[in-house]
């Protein structure tokens, strides 16, 4: 026990004296100071382990320590006695703890007031560590509070204000040991807050306001403190000096700045405000973002792409060509692909899906999703998954589409349009199609995607109203009707297209923001040029969709 500075100190210095084949001997004493003390903040966490204390390992064939109500009794009974006999405030302060967790008879009640008093003991101990010691704090106060001891509650509290003082008289740039507290003294009952906690948050302001997250630190407790009168006040400042951060970066940080600005607007009710910041991003571009072009270069061989590009253009006639085009795909694949794909991704680099990833609009240069957690990095993941593998295809889709006019000759407009003509593809949309194929020979690649874009999107609105489902929304009183969007009628379908892998990449073609999108980019005008990979791919989505049928299935309708 002696000098060790924290109780992960002690579990180290247990586990590394006891002799081999011994281990099981004296397992409880090493578990009793393996665990991770969880932060009352952590709800989650807490409730998931069952107790304030947490595995300090956990792998994937079991935990180290066990969790607490999982600790057989003969161990339990060690801890009894080590606290019966060690006088020590390390030993103290975590086994009387746990003893409490576990309420072991006889007056765990006085086992906790010992442990608090342990605590109290520890955070004045200049060998403990100095966040070890707010956390004892913390502790401290919320064991107090459990057996409801007044006068050690006010122990806690006194010796908790002094260490904040003393923090902030020091002025170093530590503000995790302020704040922790503070945070601590400010989720007590208003009466059972110390007079001086408002002063002693607002001299924080003055210590570590220069940061913009530490201004919003502050902010956050002074909302608790302050009167309802007070609290529009407050978040308006800490939106403003979000914006301030934003004035004062560059690049990629400044409109991360202005999000967190809109975001505070926009909790806190200050609408005007709120459409402030949102004219500041919009008026971004994507060369403030002063982003960094980072690629890489995968090479395949000239013979094996060549074979590959041949394949398309060695058909008899120019009609099996498109055909055979239009059965290529879908880029990126089935689902289980994509997954798989996705889980190698995660393995190979795990710490890329744990911070935030932005992804940047192309167009406006805007944020357009944050990913934060497993569910939303895996979305970002499979998005890009098939972002990069249209791209791929992309290339090779121009250079067929160049072969085919060269090997053949250019269909006539004419013949496009009957080639086109189905069940599902009108003779009026098959005409527009063979305008769009004929205009991308001619090189107006941008007025091709203006073309074919609407007429994909009339297919597949026809698809729908085949399989049964609404295309449509009704009036509702004072509402009017109207057309259903591309995407709502997208996720209606889902199951119904000849595979998943093929409803997956019309959606990321169309009308997925985090992927191609190129449905919603054409019709919103928000892109000066559409790129002959671009209108390659749309072309090549017409193909597909030319093949499919409408057939009646026992079970269901199905595409």
């Amino acid at each position: 026990m002696a000098g060790a500075d924290s109780w992960f100190a002690v579990y180290g210095r247990l586990r590394d004296r006891v002799a081999e084949g011994e281990e099981d001997r004296y397992r409880a004493l090493v578990w009793a100071f393996g665990y991770d003390l969880i932060s009352p903040i952590d709800v989650e966490r807490r409730e998931r382990e069952g107790s304030p204390f947490g595995a300090l390992f956990e792998f994937q064939t079991g935990r180290l320590p066990p969790r607490l109500g999982d600790v057989p009794d003969e161990d339990v009974a060690v801890w009894v006695d080590a606290f019966d006999e060690v006088d020590d405030p390390r030993l103290r302060s975590r086994i009387g703890d746990l003893l409490w967790e576990r309420r072991v008879e006889p007056r765990y009640d006085l086992r906790v007031c010992d442990a608090c008093a342990a605590l109290l003991s520890l955070a004045n101990d200049d060998s403990w560590g100095d966040m070890e010691s707010t956390e004892s704090l913390v502790r401290a106060l919320e064991l107090a509070r459990a057996v409801s001891d007044d006068r050690l509650e006010q122990r806690v509290v006194d010796q908790s204000v002094a260490a904040i003082e003393s923090e902030l008289d020091r002025g170093d740039k530590r503000p995790g040991i302020s704040y922790t507290l503070l945070r601590a003294l400010t989720d007590l009952p208003s009466k059972q807050r110390p007079p001086q906690l408002r002063d002693l948050v607002e001299r924080t302001e003055s210590v570590y306001g220069d940061d913009p997250y530490h201004f919003e630190a502050t902010i956050d407790l002074l909302a608790v403190l302050a009167s309802a009168e007070e609290r529009p006040e407050l978040r308006r400042r800490q939106a403003e000096r979000w914006r301030e951060a934003a004035r004062a970066g560059q690049g990629i940080l400044r409109a991360a700045f202005l999000e967190r600005a809109l975001d505070a607007a926009r909790m806190h009710g200050l609408a005007e405000l709120a459409r402030e910041f949102r004219v500041e991003i919009q008026q971004m571009s994507e060369e403030d973002l002063d982003l960094k072009l980072v690629s890489s270069e995968v090479q395949v061989p000239a013979e094996q792409v060549e074979q590959f590009l041949a394949w398309f253009v060695s058909f008899d006639d120019w009609q099996t060509c498109l055909t055979a085009f239009g059965r290529h795909g879908p880029p990126g694949g089935e689902p289980e692909e994509a997954e798989r794909e996705y889980e190698r991704r995660r393995a190979a680099h795990p710490l890329s899906f744990l911070v935030t990833r932005s992804l940047v609009d192309p167009d406006s240069g805007a944020p357009v999703f944050h990913a934060t957690d497993e569910a939303s990095h895996r979305l970002v993941a499979l998005a890009q998954h098939r972002l990069l593998a249209g791209r791929i295809w992309s290339a090779f889709a121009t250079e067929i589409l160049q072969r085919l006019e060269a090997n053949y000759g250019r269909p006539s407009p004419e013949e496009l349009a009957k080639f086109f003509t189905t069940g599902l593809i009108d003779t009026a949309i098959a005409e527009r199609i063979a305008r769009a194929f004929d205009v991308y020979w001619d090189g107006a690649f941008d007025d091709s995607a203006h073309v074919i874009a609407p007429r994909l999107e009339s297919i597949l609105r026809g698809v729908a109203r085949e399989l049964g489902v609404p295309v449509i929304r009704e009036p509702e009183a004072d509402k009017p009707g109207g057309v259903r969007s591309l995407g709502d009628l997208m996720f209606a379908v889902k199951g119904r297209l000849p595979s998943a892998g093929w409803h997956d990449y019309v959606c990321h073609l169309l009308v997925d923001p985090l992927s191609f999108n190129l449905r919603n980019v054409i019709a919103h005008g928000v892109r000066a040029q559409i790129s002959a990979e671009d209108a390659a791919l749309l072309l090549h989505a017409a193909c597909f969709l030319r093949l499919m049928r409408v057939s009646e299935q026992p079970s269901d309708r199905g595409a």
